[in-house]
């Protein structure tokens, strides 16, 4: 391939889904694909990737080379196959679910002829494929580094740095700075860069350092980094091993034993203390254990490393005295446990429409929902960036959900819950950081425990919503995902209830929900009508998305943890019902409050659910009104002469109708029947209470009156 400048190595494995959007930002490079010689190797991979890369070569046969392993070899076999087919004077490495920003080669390539460099660096942004790279995000704001390292002090200093990473994708390398230097990647084994890249540390001399965030690396939850549980992950200490006998072997720890042991410590033994920790549900005990030795046997006296008191954290610190500790199983899980509390962020979105009073922790991030056609509360709204805010009346929390997939990429964990309604602990208390990582060290998804209903599910949405709604969502289901419909019908006839929407994972797997989920009822919307629903109705999305995370946590064949739900405030829609019947009764006007009470049930009829009216009292406040209704017919008004205070006519009512329930049982005492007498109720109100409590029935008033 003539008048190539780089080859660009990009090997694949069962990434069909992903090579479209990969090889698509090489063609808009401004460099121009004729410049480049892209070398795709397929790592025998089990779906249509090699199809895919023979079409690719096929349109494009003066750019693209692609090479096939008959086995499966890893990601280091073939960075290295295609290391040796490279012919260009520079070479890149780029992951095939990854993609780059269109000058991302050119500028790197005029800094690596300006300033005759080794290595050219660039930046990267941890993509998670929702939402384009915004001109502000990709600057970092520092100002680019050109270094020369010509002397063993300088080389030093450069070990301590951070200035070339440990990854192989976002460098432009000389290909005969590597091959002068027989710098390869480890084969056989996960984490095959964490070598390589120590190696450029001690060979590189002139480096230049592009602030600028040319690269996406796709925070993809299949791929190996990422998955637990999985015993390649016990291939970073082995390739930690690797690397320090490559120092051994090269006779660099002659020059830089202090600062390479310092590096081995940092990025070996914490860097497998963290895989440890983060990458499986148990701790492998035995694994820690054997780090321990290795790390003894070559550092004995690690303390008397100069750099342990500048270059190691508080934490980290602390983490090295477990060399020398004798740590329990038990223990070192609770310390995992403390330890997760610094290194991952978690935030729990608290969705609203009101102004509430938020939990004093800072995990629980208020989210104005609905906020594009609202009043400004004062919180961070649904309404920047790509969101769904103005369509909130139809989606409720949803457009929530939505704005935290497409725009927020700042915690490990992200969740939604509601300004009333909660996950808690084990002692009934709104779930701390603490809990939620305690948890998700064990489970992959948080969501709320069902309620267990004697109807099935189809029954209860049918009762309440239109079922054609919900048949609906199930179309979509089996034509988009049909993998997943055998959950939906087991939903469907099952007899437990999710509600609220109340969710939580990890970014990356809130992010495949939330894909899945608007997927589906972007689909459904076209066939769902509602334009005769009244504004409780129209929410339908949010009423059909209830259980759909149980379908899909089902379909992904995810661990989830069933959390119980706590309420601390009622709705807000029966809070202000209650106030302003309060105000009519007040007023006396029975008659207004009984009609608001109706029209109101007849727009909302959620204010009256359990969850919405935690005491419970609109029923019995409507039960008053009836009574004070038909008193008046009949010429008394005893109850709202005894008080118009709301409270006060509650308990009182509530008095009332026990001593009519004594007076069923014939277990009245003269105190129940003082009571009446001293309040001066009336017999038309208790007569009027008699006749709407088939209970009380039999209850002779002139026996007691």
């Amino acid at each position: 391939m003539k008048n190539k400048l780089i080859s660009i190595i990009i090997p694949c494995y069962n990434v069909e889904p992903y090579l479209p959007r990969c090889f698509k930002s090489l063609q808009k490079q401004t460099l121009g694909i004729e410049h480049m010689e892209l070398i795709f190797v397929d790592d025998a991979s089990t779906d249509h990737t090699w199809d895919t890369l023979k079409a690719i070569e096929s349109a494009f046969p003066g750019s693209v080379l692609i090479i096939q392993n008959e086995q499966n070899q890893g990601l280091g076999y073939s960075r290295n196959l295609g290391l040796s087919y490279a012919t260009c004077p520079y070479v890149a490495f780029l992951d095939s679910d990854d993609w780059v920003e269109p000058e991302m080669y050119q500028s790197m390539y005029e800094k690596m002829v300006q300033y005759q460099c080794d290595i050219v660096r660039c930046q990267y942004i941890r993509d998670y494929g929702v939402a384009p790279i915004s001109p502000e995000e990709k600057c970092t704001g520092k100002q680019d580094r050109l270094l020369l390292i010509d002397s063993i002090a300088k080389r030093k200093g450069f070990l301590q740095t951070d200035s070339l990473g440990f990854t192989a994708w976002d460098k432009l390398i000389r290909k005969d700075f590597l091959t002068r230097h027989n710098i390869l990647f480890a084969e056989g084994a996960a984490y095959e860069d964490h070598p390589w890249s120590s190696l450029l540390y001690l060979y590189a001399e002139h480096i230049y350092v592009l602030e600028q965030r040319f690269y996406h690396y796709f925070v993809n939850n299949s791929s190996i980094v990422l998955t637990k549980n999985q015993e390649y992950h016990h291939d970073f200490l082995i390739v930690g091993l690797m690397k320090w006998q490559e120092w051994v072997n090269r006779g660099f720890l002659k020059y830089y034993r202090n600062e390479l042991e310092c590096n081995f410590l940092l990025e070996t033994y914490l860097g497998y203390i963290k895989v440890l920790f983060l990458r499986f549900s148990q701790i492998p005990y035995e694994h820690f254990l054997v780090l321990k030795q290795e790390v003894l046997a070559r550092i004995p006296d690690y303390r008397k490393n100069p750099y342990i008191s500048t270059a190691f954290t508080p934490v980290n610190q602390i983490l090295l005295e477990l060399l020398v500790t004798n740590v329990t199983r038990e223990a070192l899980d609770e310390i995992a446990l403390s330890v997760k509390n610094v290194w991952q962020s978690v935030t729990i979105f608290t969705a609203t429409h009101i102004p509430f009073s938020p939990p004093a922790d800072d995990t629980y991030l208020p989210l104005h929902v609905g906020r594009a056609s609202a009043e400004d509360l004062g919180y961070l709204g649904d309404d920047t960036g790509d969101n769904i805010s103005l369509i909130n009346c139809f989606y409720g929390e949803l457009t929530g959900l939505y704005w935290i997939w497409k725009n927020y990429h700042s915690s490990d964990y992200a969740g939604l819950c509601h300004y009333r309604r909660y996950f808690l602990n084990d002692s009934h208390q709104i779930m701390s950081k603490m809990d939620y990582l305690r948890i998700f060290s064990s489970y992959d998804v948080i969501i709320s425990k069902p309620v267990h209903s004697e109807k099935t599910y189809y029954e209860c949405y049918k009762e309440a919503h239109n079922i054609n709604d919900l048949l609906t969502v199930g179309e979509a289901i089996q034509k988009l995902y049909p993998e997943y419909y055998p959950y939906f019908e087991q939903v469907l006839e099952s007899h437990f209830i999710y509600s609220g929407n109340l969710f939580a994972a990890s970014k990356v797997l809130f992010n495949q929900y939330a894909d899945w989920l608007f997927t589906i009822l972007k689909a459904s919307s076209q066939q769902i009508d509602t334009s005769t629903y009244d504004n409780y109705h129209r929410r339908v999305y949010g009423f059909l998305s209830e259980q759909l995370v149980y379908v899909w946590v089902k379909g992904r064949d995810l661990t989830y943890y069933e959390c119980e739900v706590g309420f601390t405030q009622e709705k807000a829609e029966t809070v202000n019902l209650k106030k302003a019947l309060a105000q009519l009764i007040a007023l006396g006007d029975i008659s207004q409050a009984k009609l608001l009470f109706k029209d109101t049930v007849k727009d909302r009829p959620d204010v009256l659910l359990p969850g919405s009216d935690l005491s419970q009292e609109l029923k019995t406040i409507y039960q008053i009104l009836n009574v004070c209704e038909k008193e008046r017919l009949r010429g008394h008004d005893s109850l709202l002469k005894y008080s118009r205070d709301l409270g006060k006519l509650i308990t009182h009512y509530t008095r009332i109708t026990e001593i009519l329930y004594h007076m069923s049982a014939k277990q009245a005492t003269p105190k129940d029947i003082q009571y009446l007498k001293y309040t001066l109720v009336s017999k038309p109100a208790l007569q009027a209470i008699i006749d709407a409590t088939p209970d009380y029935r039999s209850v002779d008033l002139n026996r007691y009156l």
